[in-house]
């Protein structure tokens, strides 16, 4: 706020001649034997004055304003007392004003900010200022008026307050309108009025107006329909132009003596009256612009948010069709309530020729309900939830099928709806067999001889003496035999986990009877392993599951820290069909750039392959156990020296199993 620059001097000629004439012409309502003036709209433009002005340079608009108001004054045949306390009433005021509301309101335009008056906050707040400070310089004129000689009691200082708040308040609030409407951007109304509506508006509530004041009636705050119409329809300055041209009018028609507030004996209680009604018209006219331009900044906002939801729907319906994964939205009775392009073309090779939703109705069947024979239960290439389809010329197809419910439910409240995902993989499956089996057979036939050699290679370090040249070559020899072995079971390993039968059942992880309390024996007397007492059962393949835990858990093992026993948490949580399960330590960890190669087969990273023994098999076989049950695993990034967390997930057992 203190990096403004002062005014240039244009603009602080324009300010003072501006309040010179709005002087003049308020020193020119001075009633016959009164002493100040019956209206002060000059108060407004001092209030804009020094608004306007950089806070650092306050005096070079105050010096001018008092000076120049106590010119005007004792030209017009105030009294010496009366201009010297006015001028210093009208500075007072105007500062206490300006200092209130960039306290109180710093966003506002020229408080610090650039925010509107067009806001009920705004409104409120900057009444709260206007109305102390109006006090204060209702004060210090009253003294003025006593130190002259004049009379001076509450009824004139409430007199004194009210013509400066409506000079604040008319002019004032009007000006900052145009000041915010000369530096923004005022977005229309949603709904505004059109320009034949505005002429008709002017003309009506002028002519009502003045002929409201020409009668006796005490009917003038009529006008105040006026002033919502103008405040509702149109934009807060046109509005505040047009309230301020009829609280005027008015004001001037009860000063040349029309309309019921001309009645009053006293022309001060007249002339106090008639700016409660300026002030009543304006701000009504204020409030309902402030409320209407809230209404509008909803109605945008909600405009904005529903362009966005339908930007982003359409960009996730491309995103869909233009999947290779089938994806079918279940409703809550089973019902197909929608589907992809990658879906509707399964759907017509398993029947040519149908309707889309016949097509898609019949493939939901036979995924949902699929003969026994045609599942991983008796074909042992194929994952949990994988489904063999029939084609029409005598071939098949194997779709990979997950089932997730969904958040949203279906057309009733009893059941929920699904979404089905659809992946082919018919060549992927077609060529484990062979490989999986070719990989077995060779695996199984070099054991046997390896087996021979490593006990030939026994039988001879038992001959030779300890401490010889040739019992240390024995012994290597018999080191990388036992290392071959090992690799050898890895590798047989890796062929059951990828294409081993699975027979899927639900299996519990936590629990006296879960499978982790049998993996727990893997770790040493001084290892820990921490456990739920509760954690969600899985649906898959007993034999393989429990492979893919005891690799993990014996990694944990095997790269704990020299001299530190090995810490393992596990924690698991259902997530729609699949349960994510989080398998952490406090070991060596795995480096960042490793992260995404440690699950290809035979990788291991230099620093590991330096200090510890693997085939680096493990991981490369828990990846292929997770993908056969429909999920996928990954090692997640962590701060170094902090150990290595697992992630993977499995489908969840009992309903909604995928």
């Amino acid at each position: 706020m203190t990096s403004r620059k002062p005014l240039a001097p244009t603009a602080v000629l324009g300010f003072a001649v501006a309040y010179g004439v709005l002087t003049v012409i308020g020193r020119m309502t001075v009633a016959q034997g009164q002493t100040v003036s019956l209206v002060w709209p000059a108060a407004g433009i001092a209030a804009l004055w020094l608004l306007a002005e950089s806070p650092r340079h306050q005096l070079r608009a105050l010096v001018p304003l008092v000076v120049l108001h106590g010119t005007i004054a004792d030209l017009t045949g105030a009294a010496p007392a009366l201009v010297a306390l006015g001028a210093l009433s009208l500075g007072v005021q105007t500062w206490l004003l300006v200092l209130l509301l960039r306290r109180w309101c710093p966003d506002l335009l020229g408080a610090g900010g650039n925010a509107s008056l067009r806001s009920p906050r705004a409104l409120v707040v900057a009444g709260a200022a206007v109305i102390v400070a109006c006090t204060v310089g209702a004060a210090i004129g009253n003294v003025g008026l006593w130190a002259s000689g004049r009379e001076a009691d509450p009824w004139t200082a409430v007199a004194w307050f009210a013509r400066h708040l409506a000079g604040i308040i008319a002019v004032g609030g009007v000006g900052h309108l145009a000041w915010e409407w000369r530096t923004q951007t005022i977005p229309r109304r949603a709904h505004g009025g059109s320009t034949g509506e505005l002429v008709l508006l002017w003309v009506l509530s002028v002519a009502t107006t003045v002929l409201l004041f020409l009668q006796s009636l005490p009917l003038e705050f009529l006008v105040l329909s006026f002033a919502v119409w103008s405040a509702a329809r149109f934009r807060t300055l046109p509005a505040g132009v047009h309230c301020l041209t009829l609280g005027t009018i008015g004001l001037w028609l009860s000063l040349a003596g029309f309309g019921p507030f001309a009645r009053l004996s006293d022309p001060v209680a007249a002339a106090l009256v008639s700016q409660v009604f300026i002030v009543s018209v304006l701000l009504t006219g204020h409030a309902v612009g402030a409320l209407s331009d809230r209404v509008d900044e909803l109605y945008a906002d909600a405009t904005r948010a529903r362009e966005e939801a339908a930007r982003q729907a359409q960009l996730l319906a491309e995103m869909t069709e233009s999947m290779g994964e089938g994806l079918i939205v279940l409703a809550g009775d089973g019902s197909v309530d929608r589907s992809n392009g990658a879906s509707r073309w399964l759907a017509h090779r398993v029947r040519p020729g149908a309707r889309d939703d016949v097509a898609l109705a019949h493939l939901v069947d036979l995924v949902l309900r699929p003969a026994l024979a045609d599942t991983a239960a008796v074909r042992a290439e194929l994952g949990v939830g994988d489904v063999v389809l029939p084609l029409p010329r005598g071939e098949e197809m194997v779709l990979a099928v997950t089932r997730t419910p969904l958040t949203g439910g279906g057309a009733d409240d009893g059941d929920s709806a699904a979404l089905l995902v659809l992946r082919e993989v018919t060549d992927h499956r077609s060529g484990l067999r062979p490989l999986a089996a070719f990989a077995s057979t060779a695996a199984h036939d070099l054991r046997g001889p390896l087996s021979a050699t490593v006990s030939w290679l026994d039988m001879a370090i038992a001959d030779t003496p300890a401490g010889s040249d040739a019992h240390d070559s024995l012994g290597r020899a018999t080191r990388s035999a036992e290392k071959m072995a090992d690799l050898i079971d890895d590798l047989l390993a890796h062929a059951r986990a990828e294409s081993g039968e699975l027979a899927a059942e639900d299996v519990p992880l936590s629990g006296d009877d879960g499978l982790l309390t049998h993996v727990s024996t893997l770790l040493g007397p001084d290892d820990s392993l921490e456990v739920p007492a509760e954690l969600p059962a899985v649906h898959g393949d007993p034999v393989a599951i429990r492979q893919l835990f005891a690799n993990l858990v014996g990694n944990a093992v095997k790269y704990a820290r020299p001299g530190t026993p090995a810490r393992v948490e596990v924690t698991a949580r259902r997530r729609g069909a699949r349960v994510v399960v989080e398998i952490s330590d406090n070991g060596v960890g795995v480096e960042e750039e490793e992260r995404h190669l440690i699950f290809q087969r035979f990788h291991r990273s230099n620093s590991v392959r330096a200090h510890f023994k693997g085939t680096g098999m493990g991981l490369s076989i828990c990846q292929t156990i997770v993908t056969r049950h429909g999920g996928t695993i990954e090692c997640l990034a962590v701060p170094p020296g902090e150990g290595a967390v697992f992630r993977f997930d499995l489908p969840a057992a009992g309903p909604g199993e995928s």
